[in-house]
């Protein structure tokens, strides 16, 4: 929660109670819920009222506010208004005691309004009471009205200098070094000029950067991007960011200068297909009109979207492939006319335009997850088996697998179109999806099967299945995927070579997992890289932090769950002088009937059990590999001695 000195209301929704603590709803109640939306600019959720076939006014009242000894205060919210026809106001009103209210702020929309924030200076009569009450109303015709969305609601006294770091807008999940970046807003009445932004990550040290030249009024924003940027190691991280100074001084109200954020970076990323949800309807001519040109761009794109349509049940009569799924749909993202677009789970204006734009900015995105589904029908009953391989921690996250018929022709209605695409016929297990928390690199598998007797389906052999992982609470998509009929994935999960520096490791065996690698006194750590067995394979090095240290590979087969994990384990030498890139090292260990030393030219070799027994004495050792086959299984040590002095001493073990 956002708090700010002398705050009287902070109201953003987040609770999902409808009306919020203390505050209340006179007339018509039920129109006023709390939506997963955030049409009114903020974030969700937020207040929305829905139309109803009356003429009368429905007011959202404030909680009573002891206002003594002040003349005057300030109001700010967001709001977007979903015009339908002429006729209903809205507005802000002011009462005190219970009285009348008095209006101070009022508009008859012609259209759209918003989204916007509307900021208002309150200095009416009521203004100073012990009983201060504020509402929003909306008066007339109230069928003419689609919805009203509200959202950060803010009544304050403003002090001198207070600026509110309001988000950090830094990448959730990263995989390369990323900015830090957020937006301030000054709810104070100077203006601000100059800011200096710090932050540290898990308490690392502080960085700052000043920005001046500023001109930034009260209510005014300004995104900020500092000058250092952030890492960290695999996993959760703290990203602690805050305002340290305004004007070159301290800000008055240090309650709202910081935020923490937490951020992942990632093992891995991969291509990111991204999803594209269409609203529409076959009664609906606006809708023609658009895909027209947008049914093209789905088969010009067909490589890198996830494409499925939702057949809405207005205007007129609707569609007659609506189903209570689509609604669900429709709800979940707040649509209110239709064509409706959603791009990776954003809103897009339905024209080709502004969705190249909104497609070409997806395009920059990670995928941080790879999908594997593939389906199977057997007479009406169809079965889906997804894999998902994330490559980061995730909660909350919702697994939308959905059936849709490619074309369809017999819901033809009244707009002129004859036949309709990726037309979903059956969300399953339901329109919410599965719920899943994902954990790095463990693949998680769903199997769903559904009888689609009774569903819009026309022809069966004309069914296609998507599935979109999306984030429940801000409706991100992760990733999404097309599922292959009867499709079967390989399962090859071993390399043909590891790299050190760009120099194959020798000796290397696909069937050996572990490897021991000896390097000088304060070496460089060799730049791993790997050779795939199977190029549809998945292969995520994450290199060695420390030394000594491990660098470890995962393999995962084309199926998402094969598995294999390579370790390489670097290790401090003694007296090791060759080349990082000819640095000594002895593999498989455990072994059968071979071992690989590497780095030991022009040395002598010592085996000996652990009693002390010699059993190989090899002097000026040329080559990279020793026959252990005339040893029987047990432990030995190996001793590699250069210039008469023990370089390398190490135990080895063979089992057969």
């Amino acid at each position: 929660m956002l708090l700010f000195s002398q705050t009287y209301v902070w109201q953003d929704f987040a609770a999902g109670q409808m009306p919020p603590a203390d505050w209340s709803i006179d007339g018509y109640q039920a129109q006023w819920s709390v939506s997963a939306s955030a049409n009114a600019g903020g974030t969700a959720p937020e207040a929305m009222f829905t139309y109803i076939q009356a003429n009368s006014t429905s007011r959202l009242i404030s909680p009573v506010i002891d206002l003594t000894g002040l003349t005057t205060v300030k109001l700010s919210f967001k709001h977007f208004y979903d015009y339908y026809a002429g006729g209903p106001k809205i507005g802000v009103a002011t009462r005190s005691g219970g009285g009348a209210w008095n209006m101070v702020w009022e508009v008859t929309p012609s259209g759209n309004v918003g989204p916007q924030q509307k900021d208002i200076d309150i200095s009416n009569a009521n203004v100073g009471a012990s009983d201060f009450q504020f509402c929003l109303y909306i008066t007339g015709n109230l069928y003419n009205v689609d919805y009203w969305y509200i959202d950060n609601v803010l009544l304050f006294n403003p002090l001198n200098l207070d600026v509110s770091l309001m988000q950090i807008t830094s990448p959730d999940y990263y995989s390369e070094p990323a900015a830090v970046t957020g937006s301030i807003t000054n709810f104070g009445q100077t203006a601000i000029n100059s800011l200096e932004v710090a932050w540290s990550l898990d308490n690392s040290p502080e960085y700052s950067t000043s920005f001046t030249g500023l001109n930034i009024p009260l209510f005014g924003s300004y995104n900020f991007t500092c000058a250092d940027m952030f890492e960290g190691v695999i996993g959760q991280h703290d990203l602690k960011v805050w305002v340290k100074s305004v004007n070159g001084t301290t800000d008055e109200d240090s309650s709202n200068d910081t935020l923490n954020k937490t951020v992942s970076r990632v093992c891995h990323t991969v291509p990111h297909r991204q999803a594209v949800e269409e609203f529409t309807s076959s009664t609906c001519a606006p809708c023609a009109s658009f895909n027209t040109s947008f049914v093209p761009w789905c088969g010009q794109h067909e490589e890198t979207i996830t494409l499925v349509k939702y057949q809405m049940n207005w205007p007129g009569a609707g569609d007659p492939y609506y189903t209570a799924e689509g609604g669900t749909r429709r709800n979940y993202y707040g649509v209110t006319w239709v064509p409706w677009l959603v791009m990776d789970g954003v809103f897009v204006n339905t024209n080709i335009g502004e969705v190249n734009t909104a497609y070409n900015a997806n395009l920059a995105k990670p995928g941080l997850m790879e999908i594997a589904a593939s389906h199977s029908l057997s007479g009406t009953s169809i079965t889906v088996n997804t894999t998902i391989l994330p490559f980061a921690n995730f909660t909350n996250l919702r697994v939308h697998v959905i059936v849709f018929e490619y074309v369809t022709t017999e819901n033809t209605a009244s707009n002129g179109e004859t036949e309709f695409h990726h037309v979903m016929m059956k969300m399953m297990p339901g329109a919410n999806g599965t719920t899943v928390n994902l954990t790095d690199r463990e693949p998680y598998t769903l199997s769903l099967t559904q009888d689609l007797a009774g569903t819009n389906v026309e022809e069966w052999d004309d069914l296609g299945v998507a599935v979109i992982v999306q984030d429940f609470a801000s409706k991100k998509v992760f990733q999404s995927a097309y599922s292959v009929e009867n499709g079967s994935f390989g399962n090859t999960n071993t390399l043909t070579n590891i790299n050190l520096d760009g120099i194959p490791l020798p000796g290397f065996d696909p069937n050996v997992l572990n490897y021991q690698v000896v390097l000088g006194e304060n070496p460089i750590l060799p730049v791993v890289t790997a050779e795939a067995g199977d190029p549809n394979q998945t292969v995520i090095i994450v290199p060695a932090t420390t030394f000594p240290g491990s660098t470890t590979i995962d393999v995962f087969a084309e199926d998402l769950n094969t598995h294999n994990l390579y370790t390489i384990e670097f290790l401090s030498g003694v007296g090791q002088d060759e080349l990082n890139t000819n640095p000594l090292s002895v593999f498989p260990n455990p072994a059968t009937d071979m071992i690989y030393i590497h780095g030991a030219l022009n040395s002598n070799i010592i085996v000996s059990s652990l009693a002390g027994k010699e059993m190989m004495n090899i002097k000026n050792f040329q080559g990279t590999s020793l026959s252990l086959e005339t040893l029987p299984e047990g432990v030995y040590l190996l001793n590699v001695i250069k210039d008469g002095q023990t370089s390398y001493k190490k135990k080895v073990v063979i089992t057969r």
